[in-house]
């Protein structure tokens, strides 16, 4: 497979099979490694048999969820060869539904050993948030803005996220906080959790998602579990599919966060003899280290600096980056780009932030960050759902700001460069 043909499957929509149903509860719950939790599984609404979506989605959210594991010296290296790995990993398979589904290519078939296992992995964490993505947008009116590392947010050693950010450690946790924001209150915030998993063999999948299911306990969150999810994703060499479930949760609580709030967590950091933490507390610091998140995603030193919590400031080390602006559907952007020469193709990969966004970052008003992303959040859902085009730049963006985009272009000789 060729760039182009490559550029052509990630930002084609595919159909994504999957299931969450009474049978697939009944099959986990006879699983030696099920550990029920507290509250009643059921089928997940919004993900019963199978979503829509870009893979070039996906990838954007693996590219955001991972970045705060690199450090400095690593990091040219993962933003400039993270995405290319997987850009022929995927084919199209026409067969079985109006969308295409995706099957491996022969260069992903050609992966094995660690590799694939890691591959798999990944894949799981690009799928399994953009499931959890869409699983926000069917149960609930928020926004999913905030997508928090725990083993990160947890461990000392780590740089990223707000270290404090959970008030009680399980033995098993669930991988990630996630941080939805109500469109029309700027200051209120849900908090869930996700465990993802993913697997090349479908024969591991269920007990898989059973080990999933009871990782959702592990975390409490001002002296409740949060509604939670599971998902397993089979990457397949002849289909990509997945599995999901969630403990029932019939009354949500949403935390006001604010300008006051955001100002006193800066130095809030987990304590293993600290008990009092209260939800307020753990969704600032979650929202504050998601700026900061997002400031690096962008190449916006200044505002990582400023947004990041402190035990993230003093261990992060990131040198200037040239900053461009590059035109995106929704909002032109800010951030870096990386251009890469195949034969007589050339890729151009940016990771960026929208204008608005970027400014209010900038500003250091917490007040205005959140209302810039509440606008921003507003315009997306407003915007028309990219279709299959000849378009040699594809998007993709999350309602927090963030925007990807991928340019491909013919040229005249064979060479290769980065620039930015």
């Amino acid at each position: 497979m060729d760039l182009e043909g490559a550029f052509k499957v990630i930002d084609t929509p595919v159909h994504l099979p999957g299931r969450s149903d009474d049978a697939l509860i009944r099959q986990l719950q006879q699983q030696k490694a099920f550990s029920a939790p507290g509250k009643t599984l059921r089928p997940t609404a919004g993900l019963a048999d199978g979503i829509a979506l870009r893979p070039l989605e996906a990838l954007h959210w693996l590219s955001y969820v991972t970045r705060p594991r690199y450090q400095d010296d690593v990091l040219d290296v993962y933003m400039r060869w993270g995405l290319l790995r997987y850009l022929g990993f995927f084919a199209h398979d026409y067969t079985h539904s109006r969308l295409p589904r995706l099957t491996l290519s022969e260069a992903g078939r050609r992966i094995s050993g660690n590799q694939r296992r890691v591959t798999s992995e990944e894949m799981g964490i690009a799928f399994g948030t953009a499931l959890a993505k869409r699983w926000f947008e069917t149960t609930s009116a928020a926004d999913l803005r905030t997508v928090v590392d725990i083993d990160v947010a947890l461990d000392a050693r780590y740089v990223f996220g707000p270290s404090s950010a959970v008030q009680h450690i399980g033995v098993q946790r669930p991988d990630y906080l996630l941080v939805g924001a109500d469109p029309d209150d700027s200051t209120r915030y849900l908090v869930r959790v996700l465990e993802c998993k993913g697997t090349k063999n479908a024969g591991h999948a269920v007990p898989q998602l059973a080990r999933a299911v009871g990782q959702l306990d592990g975390v409490t969150v001002g002296g409740r579990v949060p509604h939670g999810l599971a998902t397993t994703v089979i990457t397949a060499e002849n289909n990509t599919s997945y599995l999901a479930v969630d403990p029932d949760d019939e009354e949500e609580p949403a935390y006001e966060v604010t300008a006051e709030t955001i100002d006193r967590v800066r130095n809030f950091r987990f304590e293993a003899d600290r008990a009092d933490a209260s939800a307020v507390e753990i969704a600032s610091a979650s929202v504050r280290a998601s700026w900061a998140m997002l400031a690096d995603f962008g190449s916006n030193l200044g505002a990582l600096q400023q947004w990041a919590p402190e035990v993230m400031e003093r261990r992060i080390v990131r040198r200037p980056r040239e900053r461009l602006t590059f035109p995106a559907p929704v909002e032109e952007a800010r951030g870096t780009s990386f251009t890469f020469g195949f034969d007589r193709e050339q890729l151009t990969v940016s990771y960026g932030i929208a204008r608005s966004v970027d400014d209010a970052l900038t500003e250091r008003s917490a007040g205005a960050i959140m209302e810039a992303q509440r606008a921003f959040a507003a315009r997306l859902r407003a915007s028309p759902t990219p279709d299959e085009a000849d378009s040699r730049t594809v998007y993709s963006a999350t309602a927090d700001g963030s925007i990807f985009s991928l340019t491909l272009e013919r040229r005249g000789r064979d060479t290769f460069g980065a620039a930015g």
